[in-house]
């Protein structure tokens, strides 16, 4: 495709697309496609003096490159980085005052046309600028140069060969005219014209075109701008011819005749036309004599226009008489190409040519099978890989990065009328990539602080007249109610910060008409972090006797893995042919990140590609499919989209998910076993009612949530998603089978799995040993997957009952260790009854998190914390939050008090 060409601008420099990375953008177009927009925004904001500095990108799809053009220049631009001295001071202080405007400019703009300016300025190095005629321009600007490979910038920008050129003007003077076309000539420094340069001149009647001043064009070498000035003679006046004198013979009389009589001498104008597809080298006009002939030399050359033939004459001027005024026009005729010739005889009829057809069809078809088979795989900025977008950036105002899955606002009007989606989640980041107002809480999950939840007591109840009820208590623009889930019957709202506690307490008197509990927004954190210790890479493998239950089954692609998570490289070799359904629940779309690489380990862990076995990497389930769904906003996840993860799974046929998210009750293993027990089951009953109906609605759709039981060293049962029987939580043991330092454990705990030193895929493109029980989880939920592949109705119950009495036998307060092949073994034959409870063993060396010292050891598999079947009103000295914070101060003064009772040193 070539490269267009624009008023007022002069092509600079190329780049090529694939030598930079980071491209801002616009939705799911880079900034460089859409520099409309971009220059529509600068214009806006920016004084028009300085409208030039971002230079005009034009993309050569064909060739994969970026043309940039600048301003038509007198002397062409220079880099930045080539200037020396007094014009390199110059020129630097004009380029720090020209992004200080765009920068002054950018702060008076919001929403996306702050994102267009600041991601356009984002990048502006050295090697991009440009310096010429007391501009400055940036080139490859919204970009990164890729540096892992190119470490210099100015190895990625590529200038186009410079040419300086001239004009050569032709004046046709007084007595001739030039064609308008003509009349100028840009040619390049150094060129000698020659004839087909010169323009041929229409003489008026009765003058002679002599040459040219100040001297003859052809010949002359163009250094710089020429002009010439045609130059004429006017033709002699007519002579008559001489006549002698004659006298009269003797005798004769004068007859009367004019002795002054003389025969007229006339010239005559002989003219030549190029016609309309054509053009004529030499003079376009002859004078010649009466009764005299036009020789061939005199007769100019004719250089038809491409596509045309020139055929002759109007009529032959060679040796033609003159005898009057004469033109000549010339004759073409248009060239057919022989690809239409080509075309034409393909078009008629013919038995053969209709074979040729079915040939070419046949050639076209497979050429088209080799195209789309060589495109798999390939990846490129906003190119679907794998079903998977990229995920976008936004730039923030103090120029860090973060992923864009735009910010929170109100879905609905005045009128609290919800839109006609099934749900929506508000993303946690603010307007401009702003954080949100985050409230810590030491021993409890963080919160938003501006947001409250709203779920309906009732699973028949109207969510939309809950809504429309709302807006009408609260009605200004500062309530707004920015998600909302109808079939899980939950509202998010948003408040000012320091009117939520007061609203939490007062809002059920305010909306009277609909039972709805009240809870806070609570923001999630991932549960696995890097490996500490050097475990055997894919130890976990022969643990669970995996390749042994593969003899049994790979898995079928006709189960679906859903992994909520942080989201998914989805490029990884392990991920090859194996992903459908992506989503991310804050953009609605197929658009996720990579995040943290959380979402990528544990994906690849449940269903991943058994390819990396000998290297210690493998997914459980290989031959199933992975549904990736991104429930995080820039490494947090709110409870909300949390839901909404899961709900998708559901309503998009998974068979199993898989829940490596939750809440944080750090610091609560300080408080003895007893106590946290205590907690379990009087706090957090509204989200622990919240999981129940997921899990239930799970569980009719014949889907099994699978949990991590946490990472806190305290009992399972206290996370609230953790206590209810319609669902598998997940403990972690090391490779001696004892209960991990950091795992829950006990009351709530169904089924446990290696969560140390597990190796699996990790971005990017590569593999790496985590820890936690999210790693132990998705080893489960791939077993679950193996176990579906034989028995797609596969129930939790079932489930919980074939994975417990199978499992391997565990040290410490846990339940059993998964194995594969006594699983699939127990499926296949049918075997689904109620396995009697296990003793527990001791850890050996003393008891340690989940060690045999620990109370309320594990009563039965199914679990022993049902949910709550009412809502829970607030405790009376405050929240679950609160309650908490006394057990622990109360806790502290004893162990002070205690301490007081030791002797002094």
């Amino acid at each position: 495709m070539a490269a267009h060409t624009f008023r007022g601008k002069q092509r600079l420099c190329y780049t090529e697309v694939n030598d930079f990375t980071d491209f801002q953008g616009i939705g799911h177009d880079p900034l460089y496609r859409r520099y409309d927009s971009v220059l529509s925004v600068v214009k806006k904001v920016v004084p028009q003096h300085l409208w030039h500095f971002l230079a005009t990108p034009d993309y050569l799809e064909d060739s994969d490159q970026i043309c940039w053009y600048v301003d038509q220049w007198d002397e062409r631009p220079t880099r930045l980085n080539e200037l020396s001295g007094q014009e390199l001071d110059e020129y630097q202080e004009l380029l720090k005052h020209t992004v200080e405007a765009y920068k002054m400019a950018a702060s008076e703009l919001d929403g996306d046309d702050l994102q267009i300016m600041a991601g356009a300025i984002k990048y502006a190095d050295s090697g991009q600028v440009y310096c010429g005629d007391g501009k400055v321009y940036l080139v490859a600007w919204g970009m990164k140069p890729a540096t892992h490979r190119h470490k210099v910038i100015g190895t990625v920008i590529h200038d186009y060969d410079y040419v300086k050129k001239f004009k050569v003007r032709f004046d046709a003077g007084a007595h001739g005219s030039i064609a308008p076309l003509d009349r100028t000539v840009s040619l390049a420094g150094g060129t000698t014209l020659t004839e087909t340069e010169v323009p041929q001149v229409t003489v008026h009647e009765g003058w002679t075109l002599v040459g040219w001043l100040p001297d003859m064009p052809v010949g002359q070498v163009v250094n710089a701008d020429m002009a010439f000035t045609a130059q004429y003679d006017q033709c002699p006046p007519p002579v008559p011819p001489h006549v002698e004198d004659c006298a009269p013979d003797a005798g004769e009389e004068n007859d009367g005749a004019d002795d002054d009589y003389k025969e007229e001498d006339t010239c005559y104008n002989c003219r030549f036309e190029a016609g309309e597809h054509g053009t004529l080298n030499g003079p376009a006009t002859l004078h010649k004599a009466a009764g005299s002939t036009i020789g061939s030399n005199e007769v100019p050359a004719v250089t038809p226009h491409k596509g045309y033939r020139f055929t002759g004459w109007s009529s032959s001027p060679v040796n033609a008489a003159v005898d009057g005024d004469k033109v000549f026009v010339a004759q073409y005729e248009r060239v057919v190409p022989w690809y239409k010739r080509w075309w034409l005889w393909l078009t008629g009829s013919g038995c053969l040519k209709w074979l040729l057809w079915l040939l070419l069809a046949l050639l076209l078809g497979l050429l088209l099978i080799g195209v789309l088979k060589g495109c798999e795989g390939c990846t490129g900025h906003h190119t679907p890989v794998n079903g998977v977008v990229p995920a976008d950036t936004l730039t923030r105002a103090d120029g860090s990065m973060v992923d864009d899955n735009g910010y929170a606002r109100p879905v609905t009007g005045d009128d609290g009328q919800l839109p006609d989606d099934e749900m929506i989640v508000a993303p946690v980041m603010g307007e401009g990539g702003s954080e949100p107002p985050i409230v810590e809480q030491p021993g409890a999950p963080s919160i938003m602080a501006n947001r409250l939840f709203l779920f309906m007591e009732e699973e028949n109840d109207n969510v939309e007249a809950l809504a429309r009820d709302f807006k009408r208590a609260y009605p200004g623009e500062q309530y707004g109610i920015i998600g909302y889930d109808k079939e899980v019957k939950l509202l998010v709202i948003q408040v000012p910060e320091a009117e939520r506690n007061h609203i939490r307490q007062t809002i059920n008197r305010r909306i009277p008409g609909h039972k709805f509990i009240v809870f806070d927004e609570e923001v999630y954190e991932l549960n696995g972090q890097a490996s500490t210790q050097s475990e055997p890479a894919g130890w976990h493998l022969g643990a669970i006797h995996l390749k042994q239950g593969w003899a049994c089954t790979k898995g079928s692609a006709n189960v679906k893995v859903a992994i909520v998570d942080d989201g998914i490289q989805a490029g990884h070799p392990m991920f090859r042919g194996r992903i459908v359904d992506a989503y991310n629940v804050f953009t609605q779309n197929n658009t996720l990140s990579m995040g943290e690489g959380h979402g990528t380990h544990t994906a690849a862990l449940a269903a991943g590609s058994a390819d990396y076995y000998n290297r210690g990497a493998s997914g459980v389930a290989p031959g199933c499919q992975i549904m990736p769904i991104q429930v995080f906003d820039n490494k947090r996840c709110p409870l909300s989209a949390l839901v909404a993860g899961v709900m998708y799974a559901l309503h998009h046929n998974a068979d199993v998910v898989n829940i490596s998210i939750g809440p944080s009750f750090k610091g609560l293993n300080v408080l003895p076993v007893e106590q946290q027990a205590e907690i379990a089951r009087t706090q957090f009953r509204n989200v622990a009612l919240l999981w129940a109906r997921v899990c239930q609605l799970a569980a009719r759709k014949r889907a099994i949530l699978v949990f991590a039981a946490g990472n806190d060293d305290i009992l399972t049962s206290i996370p609230p998603e953790n206590r209810n029987a319609s669902s598998i939580v997940v403990t972690a043991v090391d490779p001696r089978l004892c209960p991990t330092s950091f795992t829950n454990y006990g009351p709530g705990s169904d089924i446990s799995a290696p969560g140390k030193g597990i190796s699996s895929a990790f971005p990017v493109n590569t593999f790496k040993m985590l820890d936690g029980t999210s790693m132990a989880a998705p080893i489960v939920t791939g077993t679950i997957a193996l176990m579906k592949s034989l028995k797609k109705d596969l129930t939790v119950a079932q489930a919980r009952n074939v994975l417990y009495r199978t499992g391997a036998a565990v040290y410490g307060n846990i339940p059993p260790m998964v194995l594969v092949d006594k699983a699939l073994e127990a499926v296949r034959q049918g075997n689904f009854s109620a396995p009697a409870e296990r003793a527990i063993t001791p850890v050996p060396g003393g008891a340690g998190a989940g060690g045999s010292s620990q109370a309320n050891p594990i009563a039965n598999p199914a679990g022993n914390m049902p949910p709550p079947t009412a809502a829970t009103p607030q405790p009376a000295g405050g929240t679950d939050y609160d309650a908490i914070r006394r057990k622990i101060a109360a806790y502290k003064q004893k162990i002070e008090e205690l301490e007081k009772l030791l002797p002094h040193k």
